[in-house]
């Protein structure tokens, strides 16, 4: 007969930090202001420098209401791209995810 023990040890310096998440609402509007319904917006984490690429994977929030909005509920702090497609259309913005925005609109243009 044998018996086999296991043991597990957990340490401060091999923990991660907990990530709280900062929901937000993204908020599409064209140039005069206007929301825009209907726009693809997908999420990635930006590279944390050029020199190496991002390996994350985009996140498909969906498509935004027709106020031109859209929750975000998963996001951590960071600096993200935010790729925004209608149609033929695809644009970029680059925003930094702080714990000041969290629960606020964060305006975003999009130029068809």
């Amino acid at each position: 007969m044998s018996i086999l023990f296991l043991c597990g040890c957990s340490s401060q310096t091999h923990s991660s930090p907990k990530e709280t998440t900062i929901p937000v609402t993204l908020h599409v509007e064209d140039a005069k202001g206007l929301p825009v319904e209907g726009v693809q917006v997908t999420i990635v984490k930006a590279p944390s420098s050029d020199e190496e690429p991002s390996t994350e994977i985009g996140e498909i929030l969906g498509k935004t209401d027709k106020n031109g909005d859209i929750k975000w509920d998963t996001g951590r702090k960071g600096d993200y791209s935010v790729a925004l497609t209608k149609g033929e259309t695809s644009v970029t913005h680059h925003i930094s995810l702080t714990e000041d925005k969290k629960d606020h609109a964060i305006p975003l243009v999009f130029k068809e």
